[in-house]
């Protein structure tokens, strides 16, 4: 069976620190049960993310970057990876930021990403 497998970045972290423990309980349970979707039919995970902006690749790759929902008022910036040799996802968590300015900052964490490795 396809395992999952987190990534918390520094960011992400910080991002949380400002949260109550209520809160960060909150935030904690819907992302397990929009990751978790992942492993079973993809259904919860459709319904709570987007992709706001196409970055344009070189060598025809695609991003694997998603703004997923968490609460009415934050979104989650993350990239989701299929491993198919070690049967896994990785689900890589960059950024919880609030909904208004969750597209801008998709935007500048895919573009941070995509520089640093050269293929933006």
């Amino acid at each position: 069976m396809m395992k999952l497998e987190f990534d918390i970045t520094k960011s992400f972290d910080k991002d949380m620190s400002v949260f109550s423990s209520e809160q960060r309980e909150m935030i904690g349970k819907q992302i397990n049960f929009v990751s978790q979707s992942l492993l079973n039919g993809k259904t919860a995970f459709k319904e709570n993310s987007s992709v706001p902006y196409i970055f344009n690749l070189k060598g025809g790759l695609d991003s694997s970057l998603f703004l997923i929902k968490v609460d009415q008022d934050n979104r989650m910036i993350a990239a989701v990876d299929e491993d198919p040799i070690f049967d896994k996802i990785s689900l890589t968590l960059f950024r919880l930021v609030n909904r208004d300015q969750a597209e801008n900052v998709y935007k500048e964490v895919g573009e941070a990403i995509y520089s640093k490795i050269g293929i933006l």
